[in-house]
């Protein structure tokens, strides 16, 4: 059994001033050893930083005429690389200290940058490539003052040529003249562009099958009049080779070529010749598997079946790996295709299992719930059946929550998921208290690109008893009752990862209905929805969510119980606003819940450069929250706008968030301060 614990984060002020203490005497120390003199319009600080690898590694232990030698030679091209190009830097020892003495020299800073002979690419694009070596090394924008720096140009140089070759000028020439004047050199981009290159006429062998034929036309309608580059031959090649293995031809060779070129005007036409040997196809007879103790042989038989007596495929292969690997139950899982003896081929699958038996200790703090606490245990491996079994314990303020839950990734050996678990919940809710006990099931099918996509149906049923409520009766609903839903969900994802996604987009949509037809007291039909985009800029990332959801009563249910009203505010709503403090009140203001609600978020990430995990957020965020359903709209919009900090932990980020309310009304708060774990949306 290996025994997990999963890591918290304690924060106090005596480590700080531990931390803080620490790090002064390093830096005194590291000054200390090594005295750099003679600047004058560099500070001590980026001088410092520039050599900073070398001075820690002299601080570990003792000055010698080799590092001094060592951090010379490194600050003095630091130096040069920032525009000094004359500067020199000598050095001596004085004990146990290296004194270096910076002459600057006179810095040469980058002029004015024109182009001429361009059409294809403007001005600003060229001098973007041409100084993008010094702007990314020295983390400089555009319009910023920047050194002129010969080896930078020269490789901003090369980039123009690479970019023009992308667009399909083979022949273009780039000469780049300078000229210096007052301490500044101006650059003179001189650029012939030749002809523009265009993909023609492709010319396909015949194709082994009938798989393979049906691709031709796609790929014609891809390349053809297209930008034509060196790099476009060995990509067709390499496209259709990927194509026929995947038919079944695993020995396929493939070469693409030019057949001739053909001006007119400004264009040249390249046309290409695919030319292949294919092979003979590749059927599996069957598959071979070692490295496997704990899980059965019936087990790979089942999960490979649909590879056998069929073209081998390296796509299928890859989807049933990582499924395997998705289960937590294999460390690695390796495939080989073998040829046997009778000519025949043979899939080899060498795993190497994992822990299949895991126990878990987690922690936690939120605003509304406390410090949480809890224990997971699971069983990834039932039974011998990759089959898994997860049980889970938590205690916070609020109360307690146990739930077990059993999960079969391939249903009657389908490509299915099934999901079945009991929970039980004793939690104290702002103005009443709840006991509830049930079930919960699901079957999901997933499909589409990556097999992201997914439809699900599922169902609840449970048991609930509100009690020692201070809220008024008429806003309680039933207050101990049985309902059973059942319903259907679509998920859409297209993130680029699910956990903390930086590009892509996901849809969510859900719909269930519980009636008295399914043994429910309460009666209700419930929808939900949920849009999120994130797209990357730089290195940060920009995130919008809408979310939505509407519960209304049916059949002889006249009002939906407290407990299955949505709620609204908090760390993963309107910010601005206490967990569940959005919306109606009742007398002795306790939240009341509603039948309708909206939440739209947008925040822009910014990472922190000098700490690694550390970022800053700013956000704005709208929602409402209606009572009944019947009055569902986006009137009465409730508003945050604010900062927060995240830090990220192997379990998710340690947020610190505060949300401003720009139209605060009466009764309702300034702002809040939200402190937790886990992403918003």
């Amino acid at each position: 059994m290996r025994i997990r614990t999963k890591p918290t984060i304690k924060i106090g002020l005596t480590c700080a001033l531990a931390l803080g203490i620490a790090l002064f005497c390093a830096d005194a120390k590291a000054a200390g050893q090594v005295v750099i003199q003679g600047l004058s319009s560099v500070s001590q600080d980026d001088a410092r930083d520039w050599v900073r690898d070398q001075i820690t590694f002299i601080e570990s232990s003792s000055a010698s005429m080799a590092k001094a030698d060592d951090v010379s030679y490194f600050l003095e091209n630091a130096l040069r690389d920032r525009g000094y190009k004359n500067a020199t830097v000598e050095w001596k020892l004085d004990g146990d200290r290296i004194l270096l003495t910076v002459s600057e020299g006179n810095t040469q800073r980058l002029g004015e940058i024109k182009v001429t002979g361009n059409t294809a690419l403007e001005d600003d694009a060229v001098r973007e490539l041409i100084t993008s070596a010094t702007r990314k090394r020295m983390k400089l924008e555009m319009d910023d003052d920047m050194p002129y720096v010969a080896p930078d140009i020269k490789s901003g140089q090369a980039r123009v040529d690479e970019f023009y070759q992308l667009l399909g000028y083979e022949s273009v020439s780039i000469e780049i003249e300078t000229t210096e004047h007052s301490g500044r050199t101006d650059l003179l981009v001189s650029i012939e562009e030749g002809k523009q290159h265009q993909v023609g006429t492709i010319t396909f062998p015949e194709a082994p099958s009938d798989k393979v034929s049906k691709t031709y036309d796609e790929i014609r309608k891809e390349y053809e009049t297209t930008t034509f580059s060196a790099a476009i031959p060995p990509k067709l090649a390499s496209r259709l080779r990927a194509i026929a293995v995947d038919a079944g031809f695993y020995h396929a060779t493939v070469e693409v070529t030019e057949s001739e070129r053909l001006s007119a005007g400004e264009l040249e036409t390249v046309n290409l010749v695919v030319s292949a040997d294919w092979g003979p196809p590749v059927q599996l007879s069957g598959v071979n598997v070692s490295g496997n103790s704990k899980v059965t042989d019936s087990f790979f038989d089942k999960h490979f079946a649909e590879l056998v007596d069929k073209p081998y495929s390296p796509e299928g292969t890859n989807k049933e790996v990582e499924e395997l690997l998705e289960t937590g139950a294999f460390e690695t899982v390796r495939t080989d295709v073998v040829e046997q003896e009778d000519g025949t081929f043979a899939l080899n699958v060498d795993v190497e299992e994992g822990y299949s038996r895991q126990l878990g200790v987690y922690g936690g703090f939120t605003n509304y719930e406390g410090a949480i606490g809890g224990f997971e245990f699971r069983n990834l491996n039932l039974f011998g059946s990759v089959r898994k079994i997860d049980a889970e314990l938590e205690f916070s303020k609020r109360g307690a929550r146990g739930e077990l839950e059993f999960i079969d990734p391939w249903f009657l050996n389908t490509d299915s998921e099934f999901r079945a678990g009991l929970f039980a919940i004793n939690r104290s809710e702002e103005g009443y208290e709840k006991f509830q006990t049930g079930g919960r099931y699901s079957l999901t099918k997933r499909f589409g690109r990556q097999m992201k996509d997914s439809v699900a149906l599922f169902g609840e049923a449970s048991y609930t008893d509100v009690h020692d409520a201070d809220i008024q009766a008429a806003f309680l609903g039933d207050r101990e009752y049985f309902a059973h839903s059942v319903g259907v969900s679509l998920t859409h994802d297209r993130r680029d990862q699910p956990r903390n996604p930086r590009s892509g987009y996901i849809a969510q949509g859900s719909m269930s209905i519980a009636s008295s037809a399914i043994a429910s007291e309460t009666e209700f039909f419930k929808a939900t929805g949920r849009l999120g985009y994130y797209h990357p800029v730089g290195n940060h990332t920009l995130r919008l969510a809408a979310r939505a959801g509407m519960i209304s009563p049916i059949g002889d249910t006249t009002a939906i119980p407290i407990d299955l009203r949505f709620f609204n505010g908090g760390a993963q709503s309107v910010r601005s606003f206490d967990e569940r403090g959005l919306g109606m009140t009742d007398i002795n203001g306790y939240p009341v819940g509603g039948e309708f609600y909206t939440t739209f978020n947008i925040e822009y990430e910014i990472p922190v450069k000098q700490f690694e995990g550390l970022s800053i957020v700013p956000f704005a965020d709208a929602g409402n929250l209606i009572y009944d359903a019947d009055d569902a709209s986006l009137d009465n919009l409730r508003y945050a706008v604010g900062l927060g900090i995240r830090y990220e932990t192997p379990i998710g980020p340690l947020r610190l968030e505060y949300g401003h309310n720009p139209d605060q009304r009466v009764g309702e708060p300034s702002g809040t301060l939200h402190i937790g774990f886990g992403f918003s949306y």
